[in-house]
């Protein structure tokens, strides 16, 4: 049975911060994917048209998107952009791997939910940035998902527009707390 899709909520926040780096608005978009939930693409959709501010404005995703994208580049990143940004570091396993491009949603849940991630970050410009700011090391990897002894992955993930990434200072993971 599929569970209809839980709304994105946006919220617009505008003076909370008074950061020397940036004091403007910020516009905050919460998600939820319900790991059995129906209607992925048009959820989707619906995700990429609250991406529509001012581009002045830097928008951020944070949320249980319950995908899998493992250490795949999202496919707007250049060579050059990838020399200015961050060292990638994601989920090395690969039974966490996205579905294939070509794949439908015959594809195990968590695996097309992650293609499906991945195409709309490409189609809006954003990039994923929890665990990549600073550059973690190879011994911690930023899994947001841990249920006994060494079963972790990735699920949940803090998204921005590439062009507002160096505003980011620190994006961590931080476990067990």
């Amino acid at each position: 049975m599929a569970v209809e899709p839980h709304p994105p909520c946006t919220r617009r926040l505008h003076g909370l911060c008074s950061s020397p780096f940036y004091n403007d608005t910020i516009h905050l978009t919460g998600v939820y994917i319900f790991p059995n939930e129906g209607n992925l693409e048009e959820f989707f959709d619906t995700l990429t048209v609250h991406s529509n501010h001012p581009s002045h404005e830097p928008h951020i995703y944070a949320g249980d998107f319950n995908a899998y994208t493992a250490e795949e580049i999202e496919s707007h990143i250049t060579a050059l952009d990838s020399h200015t940004l961050f060292c990638r570091m994601g989920d090395t396993n690969p039974a966490h791997s996205p579905a294939s491009p070509l794949t439908t949603a015959t594809a195990p849940p968590a695996d097309y939910r992650g293609r499906l991630l991945l195409k709309m970050l490409s189609s809006i410009e954003f990039i994923i940035t929890n665990g990549r700011f600073p550059s973690p090391s190879p011994n911690h990897r930023p899994y947001t998902f841990f249920r006994k002894l060494n079963t972790y992955s990735i699920l949940d993930y803090n998204l921005i527009a590439k062009r507002h990434a160096p505003l980011i200072r620190t994006c961590q993971v931080f476990q067990n707390l």
